[in-house]
């Protein structure tokens, strides 16, 4: 007990320092996996708006390709003189729960835009509860592009819409071997 308990101290300890590169355990695949839809509305630090459609999980039976989803993402506003500037999944990577913030998730994946690129992206969705006021959504992409995790709806730069975390079911099982957060969504944090 006490060597375990000393190993997760120095974990945790090393974690902390800045340069290091032990993981911190914050952000894993939920257990049992459940899956998450959503779609809406926010408006960037710009204050253009931005429309998404998005959605993932974990897949059954799915060693190569043990996750599902998509995202469809418009910043109205333009990016790099592509008005609108959209972003196209085409490979879900990762489906993850922040441990400090139980209804939140991440996906991770590849996509393209209508700029050229391929890219990885990642995406916060966070459900806290009915009718969707509360909700967030935000997106970082690899090439700098972040507009942090934002409300559906309140009172500063309010958006709008629902995201929604389902329960389990037989057909999203966690994968075996769990996959590292590195390994799903490489070095991109969160939209936070």
């Amino acid at each position: 007990m006490f060597k375990a308990f000393s190993t997760l101290i120095v974990g945790v300890l090393l974690a902390a320092l800045p340069g290091t590169t032990t993981p911190a355990l914050a952000h894993v695949v939920p257990q049992p996996c459940d899956f998450v839809t959503g779609g809406g509305f926010i408006f960037t630090d710009s204050g253009a708006r931005a429309t998404f459609g998005a959605h993932g999980g974990c897949k059954k039976n799915g060693p190569n390709a043990p996750f599902w989803g998509h995202l469809n993402y418009l910043d109205h506003g333009g990016v790099m003189g592509f008005i609108p500037y959209h972003v196209h999944s085409f490979e879900i990577t990762g489906y993850l729960v922040d441990t400090p913030f139980p209804r939140a998730r991440d996906i991770c994946g590849f996509a393209q835009t209508n700029a050229g690129e391929r890219l990885r992206f990642r995406i916060r969705m966070e459900d806290n509860g009915e009718p969707g006021d509360n909700d967030r959504f935000g997106i970082r992409l690899e090439n700098g592009y972040l507009v942090t995790a934002r409300s559906l709806g309140g009172t500063v730069m309010p958006g709008g819409g629902n995201v929604q975390i389902h329960r389990p079911n037989p057909s999203t099982p966690a994968p075996k071997p769990m996959p590292s957060e590195f390994e799903m969504c490489g070095t991109l944090a969160p939209p936070e």
